[in-house]
């Protein structure tokens, strides 16, 4: 019984080590076989590499032992540095968002002689709205990375 596992288990791993041709016929396509044939050439595609364990994964990306650290008040004056700074980068933003959304409002009214849907009156709105999108898009990144801060 023992024998014919193992005869069983030689058989079917014999593919693993099968060879790879790659053949390329008149017309320019490629094919890739496992079968010898006049024309084709042999590949030797060396050993394949497999996933990494992930304990193995979490040996090679840990930080080094000997890797520079820094003490934890400095660390804490340099996040309150940056939550000043990103602050002040989220009022900045407000307040371009409260000038966009008056510009819209005043940039959406028709002008004399202009009509709604007029191929300029549509440019115009869309710049605005655009801008005001924009504005509102960086408030949310900003607030996005001062939650981030421990």
């Amino acid at each position: 019984m023992k024998a014919a596992l193992l005869i069983i288990g030689l058989i079917v791993s014999l593919p693993v080590h099968a060879e790879i041709y790659k053949y390329v016929d008149e017309s320019g396509q490629v094919t890739y076989t496992n079968l010898p044939r006049r024309g084709a050439k042999k590949l030797n595609l060396g050993p394949v590499d497999t996933p990494a364990a992930p304990a193995a994964r979490a040996k090679e990306t840990s930080t080094p032992t000997d890797f520079p650290r820094v003490d934890s008040s400095t660390q804490r004056k340099r996040d309150d540095l940056r939550r000043t700074v990103l602050q002040d980068e989220l009022r900045t933003e407000e307040h371009n968002l409260a000038e966009a959304v008056a510009a819209q409002k005043t940039g959406e009214a028709l002008r004399s002689g202009e009509q709604a849907g007029s191929a300029s009156w549509r440019e115009r709105t869309d710049k605005l709205r655009d801008s005001v999108k924009r504005h509102e898009d960086n408030i949310r990144a900003l607030k996005k990375e001062l939650a981030s801060i421990k």
